[in-house]
């Protein structure tokens, strides 16, 4: 154990029934069943320790500072072979340790630039736009998509979720009822985003990778952007563009108003 010490309850078996109830959390139903997931490796866990959020359980193989900070915590911790490691893990290589995790509710948002995924269904997208988000000092919303609690959408997001105010469900007319200005992102024919400009803060909708946004959203919005591409090329990776278009229109937000579509 090299020092370390945490009081360990081994696991060798995957036939295990705590190990079966973890691999259900593999599931989306499970899931929202039990407002549980799963976090994998050093960094996620270490983001929900710095969220506040302390691991209910902890399978580790070779336990270290960090599981022992998850037991002083509170978390139930596990010493795991190599192989109930792999089975409780959703990747092809797991990081050690794995961790069951509370979901957080839902938070409120608060009236200001904000990140509205719209139907986003590829979690690597999705994480993306989430850790984009976080990163560039705006906040994320979702209508519809993939499950932003997903193992794959917390790798992809870097755990941003986690640390920051947690993805919100959300929809457009209660968006416009907050006193956000939305702006859809359309693949041609919408004005450059640094030339956007608003008042109001902004709910920047980016649509899924295969469909875009719905054509009654885009004619809801307040305005449309398109990000500028050189010819050949017609529309770019959801994550991507919302990347671009948060880039381009956080430093212009508040200055005039969004013209009129």
């Amino acid at each position: 154990m090299r020092g370390v010490s945490v009081r360990l309850m081994r696991i060798e078996s995957t036939a295990n029934d705590r190990v079966k109830a973890v691999r259900r959390l593999h599931r989306g139903r499970e899931r929202q069943r039990t407002g549980k997931t799963l976090v994998e490796g050093p960094a996620l866990i270490e983001a929900a320790l710095a969220g506040g959020i302390v691991p209910e359980d902890v399978f580790a193989v070779e336990p270290g500072p960090l599981v022992e900070r998850c037991e002083a915590a509170g978390s139930r911790v596990f010493e795991v072979s190599a192989g109930v490691l792999k089975v409780l893990a959703t990747t092809v290589e797991p990081q050690d340790p794995v961790a069951v995790i509370p979901v957080p509710p839902d938070r409120d948002l608060e009236v200001r630039q904000t990140l509205v995924a719209v139907e986003v269904g590829d979690p690597g997208n999705l994480g993306t736009l989430i850790r984009t988000a976080a990163a560039l000092g705006w906040q994320a919303a979702r209508i519809g998509g993939a499950d932003p609690w997903s193992p794959k959408v917390l790798r992809a997001s870097a755990g941003a979720q986690l640390t920051a105010p947690a993805i919100a469900s959300t929809g457009l007319e209660e968006l416009v009822e907050m006193g956000f200005a939305p702006i859809a992102t359309i693949a041609s024919g919408g004005g450059a985003p640094e030339a956007i400009a608003a008042r109001e803060p902004i709910a920047l909708l980016v649509g899924s990778e295969a469909h875009g946004l719905p054509r009654d959203m885009v004619e809801r919005c307040r305005a449309a952007v398109t990000i500028p591409m050189t010819e050949g090329f017609e529309s770019l990776n959801a994550a991507v563009a919302g990347a671009i278009a948060m880039y381009a229109l956080g430093s212009e937000s508040r200055k005039g108003k969004i013209p009129r579509q």
